[in-house]
């Protein structure tokens, strides 16, 4: 009975470089965005300040930032009803929502109400950060969610939703992982 061999300097090598190599691609897959990915989509939608909270992993992102400006620009297509907007996401254009009198919720409830399908992909994407979220961060994002003085933002092909909270000057950007 011969013992097996031990490997070979090259082999080992070989196993090592394997080793960090797949180290290296699990850590830079660990994440669905990165900070600067995300600032590029908004800021030229919203003057963006400081970011107060990034967090992203493999099945969500999550991120806080201060508003410099209180208004959203016309880099990105604004309506001030629910039918306009709805016929710019089936355009798959970014769209920002400032429907007064409408928050964010109360938005998203009228496009299910008209075109569920639709209608769940803009609610799933608002919700798909929220395992990301600190507990803190929910609590205020629940809050502007709510609030008729916010604006929601929705980028269809993206599928991400900014959540513009103009009384805290601040927006709140949620993905989660779509396939």
């Amino acid at each position: 009975m011969s013992l097996p061999h031990p490997p070979s300097r090259p082999r080992r090598l070989l196993r090592a470089f394997a080793g960090v190599a797949l180290a290296a691609l699990v850590t830079g897959s660990c994440s669905l965005d990165q900070e600067e990915q995300v600032r590029a989509q908004v800021q030229d939608w919203v003057k963006l300040g400081e970011t107060y909270y990034f967090f992203s992993r493999v099945n969500c992102t999550a991120a806080l930032f201060e508003v410099k400006a209180s208004r959203i620009s016309s880099k990105v297509k604004k309506v001030r009803d629910v039918e306009a907007g709805m016929r710019a996401i089936s355009e798959e254009i970014a769209v920002a929502f400032e429907v007064e009198g409408l928050s964010p919720t109360e938005v998203t409830e009228e496009i299910m109400n008209r075109d569920l399908p639709m209608g769940i992909g803009v609610l799933s994407s608002g919700t798909g950060g929220k395992d990301c979220m600190a507990i803190e961060m929910e609590e205020a994002y629940f809050n502007a969610l709510l609030d008729p003085t916010s604006a929601l933002i929705y980028h269809p092909t993206a599928k991400f939703t900014v959540v513009f909270d103009r009384r805290n000057r601040r927006i709140f950007y949620s993905r989660g992982r779509t396939s």
